[in-house]
């Protein structure tokens, strides 16, 4: 059987992973599909025989076959309403309808219709999540239409992140054995979409490997490149080897934007996490590797923590940086080309932080029965102060009560204050969110 690693792994918030686990389980907070990392969904599912949560845990990689012709199907309405004078108006209403069917005991077909996240962006359209899965011995194959994203923190993933809207991709998850160092889990993913009129290019591999109980360690990079010669040996190679092979005086330096990735999770108990990951945009390598280049270092890195200091409440903790120069800084095209930055329709494919900022996330949740009170706070600041970038807070509260089984009302306060160079973008307001599901 096929064991994906689930340390610290969330899924994208569109996967219906999350809509499995309000049926399964409907509570103020799966209503709301707040993101859960992959153990805390396995956690939940571990002895539940229902076909929904088998097809849960075989997504999570921790059953060996899907129930047959099993078909979920689950729409959800959400209403707004706000004050006349709210800062956040927005349109008035959302719909989500998501389609699971278990083509066979390992194939699975998923398609998501929703304009949800247009509510907040044009970039993404009605249709965020579209992906046939099948699985082939210890091989795991994915060909699809949505977001992605790896690993990371709950503010975001640092390599692969579901802040940019949904791209066509195939992809490939199986057991790597490595001599003198074991068994580890390898995945990898290839994606091509249009970006200013022309193809894009984005690919990304990891492995992962536990330690023990108590340690994970996990190895990624990536690339977006502008063109790809050699296709097959971009996906074979090492993606630092095929820039180096295939970057000449004809390409010229900006046709290639290479990152990389270094996690670790370290886990006391089945509940806290603690966590680092460190992203590398630009890092030289000593002058006896090729490391002569002029390009100035870029590095970002995400401390944090996830802690249970009560029952039924939990308490994220992280703190962002990432390097800020004069020409860019991280995900930055740093001169070249636009479409060279690691963005897409203006999104950022990495962590929202972007460039030259230290931020500070915490998400404190309270779950008692029927009642959910949440509060997220993120604070910006410049690295930096010789490059221009936007600082302050953003404040969100919310006070949630299901009406039913499967209904929620919720009233959300949201005021935030930022500036970049001029004087302060000042906002508050509260509104009405109303969420059922059928």
């Amino acid at each position: 059987m096929l064991c994906v690693a689930a340390t610290q792994q969330l899924p994208p918030r569109d996967d219906p992973l999350y809509d499995l686990q309000a049926c399964l389980q409907p509570t103020p907070y799966t209503l709301i599909r707040a993101p859960r990392s992959a153990d805390e969904l396995l956690g939940q599912r571990s002895n539940d025989t229902r076909a929904e949560a088998q097809i849960a845990r075989w997504k999570l990689g921790d059953a060996p076959a899907l129930p047959s012709n099993a078909l979920f199907i689950q729409a959800e309405l959400q209403g707004f309403l706000y004050p006349e004078r709210s800062d956040w108006r927005a349109p008035t209403g959302a719909y989500r309808i998501v389609g699971v069917w278990t083509v066979s005991e390992q194939a699975l077909l998923e398609l998501v219709l929703s304009d949800a996240r247009r509510r907040d962006s044009s970039a993404f359209d009605t249709v965020p999540y579209a992906r046939f899965t099948f699985q082939t011995g210890e091989w795991r194959w994915q060909v699809g239409y949505a977001n992605l994203r790896w690993l990371g923190g709950y503010s975001g993933g640092m390599l692969v992140n579901d802040e940019s809207p949904p791209v066509p991709h195939a992809g490939v998850q199986f057991p790597l054995r490595i001599p003198l160092l074991g068994k580890w889990q390898f995945e990898q993913f290839l994606s091509a979409f249009e970006q200013d009129g022309q193809t894009t290019w984005w690919s990304a591999r990891r492995i992962e490997r536990d330690f023990g109980n108590r340690w994970t360690l996990s190895l990624a990079e990536a690339f977006k490149a502008l063109e790809l010669p050699g296709a097959a040996a971009s996906q074979i190679a090492p993606y630092y080897l095929y820039q180096k092979w295939y970057s000449d005086a004809r390409r010229g330096s900006g046709w290639f934007n290479y990152l990389a990735e270094v996690g670790v999770v370290y886990k006391p108990d089945a509940q806290q996490r603690y966590y680092l990951f460190w992203l590398m945009d630009d890092l030289r390598a000593p002058t006896a590797l090729g490391g002569s280049s002029i390009t100035p270092r870029k590095v970002a890195v995400l401390v944090g923590a996830r802690l249970h200091p009560a029952p039924n409440t939990r308490l994220i903790l992280e703190l962002v940086r990432s390097d800020g120069t004069r020409t860019g800084g991280v995900y930055d095209s740093s001169g070249h080309e636009p479409r060279y930055a690691y963005f897409y329709k203006g999104l950022p494919m990495g962590h929202p932080v972007g460039a030259n900022r230290i931020a500070l996330y915490t998400r404190a949740e309270h779950e008692n029965g029927r009642w959910l009170l949440a509060a997220d706070y993120a604070s910006l600041r410049r690295f930096h102060q010789y490059r221009p970038g936007v600082r302050g807070y953003t404040l969100e509260l919310l006070v949630g009560y299901q009406i039913a089984e499967r209904s929620l009302l919720c009233v959300r306060y949201r005021a935030s204050s930022l500036r970049d160079s001029g004087a302060p973008d000042t906002r508050a307001g509260w509104y009405l969110q109303a969420i059922t599901q059928f």
